[in-house]
């Protein structure tokens, strides 16, 4: 973690100490190298057999997967589960959630936690769980046109508009008309949560392709933004991975 120290001992193994004193001991048996390199976020640990990282929970995971949690993404997460498993009270979990105005936090905290975590079956089952909050982001019959994640502020502030404007004509009254040459925005653009969703996506797929034992890059999510797409594809290609350098380079359109 970023407020621990990281020591190794020969016949002892990897050493985390905590500021309180609180100490986490990692045994490596016959391995007679072994080396700790410091990252942004976490220590990487080099052996003769394996490359292996060792980080502090993030906040946003612990947040979520913590016992008796009660922040919207782990509500959202239960409900998701809840849903799986065939349960009728799923949905008025997650409508509970919409009800409280935090669907786009709950939603959004799903994703980010995705994208820390390392299993794989882990993350399936958050990004599960975005999908499904999205599902429940309509508020109004003004945003069941729009696509899933919500509607765009902007979008939806017209819409609304031109709902409060019928309604007023419905009634007789008839506001002044608007500028005929304001572009309006697509109906099918989809809202910022919906985005993230994607780009968290497309980053999974590609550090997962990058942990594969076959590859050996791995990377956490703060090391792939650091170092960009443009990065990973020069050091793969560094590595002589010509073909995976190629088909990333394909994938995200560099």
């Amino acid at each position: 973690g970023e407020d621990s120290v990281v020591l190794h001992w020969k016949n002892l193994g990897v050493l985390m100490v905590g500021p309180y004193g609180d100490w986490l001991r990692f045994p490596y048996e016959q391995t007679e190298n072994l080396h700790i390199i410091p990252e942004i976020d976490c220590c990487r640990i080099v052996t003769d057999h394996s490359t292996e990282l060792l980080q502090r929970v993030p906040p946003t995971t612990s947040l979520l997967l913590r016992i008796g949690s009660i922040e919207p993404g782990a509500l959202l997460l239960d409900a998701c589960d809840a849903f799986e498993a065939g349960s009728a009270s799923s949905d008025e979990a997650a409508r509970a959630i919409t009800k409280t105005g935090l669907l786009t936090e709950a939603i959004e905290s799903c994703t980010e936690a995705a994208t820390r975590e390392f299993d794989v079956v882990m993350q399936k089952r958050l990004l599960r769980s975005a999908s499904y909050g999205m599902h429940f982001s309509y508020k109004d019959p003004v945003e069941r046109w729009m696509p899933m994640g919500g509607a765009t502020t902007d979008v939806l502030t017209k819409k609304k508009k031109a709902h409060q404007q019928h309604l007023s004509e419905e009634e007789g009254e008839y506001p002044e008309e608007e500028d005929e040459d304001e572009e309006e925005d697509s109906p099918t653009r989809p809202s910022k949560t919906a985005m993230k969703f994607v780009a968290a996506a497309q980053k999974l797929r590609i550090i997962n392709a990058l942990r594969s034992p076959s590859v050996g890059f791995a990377l956490t999510s703060s090391q792939y933004d650091a170092i960009g797409p443009n990065g990973v594809v020069a050091r793969l290609v560094m590595m002589k991975r010509p073909a995976l350098a190629s088909s990333i380079a394909e994938y995200l359109g560099l």
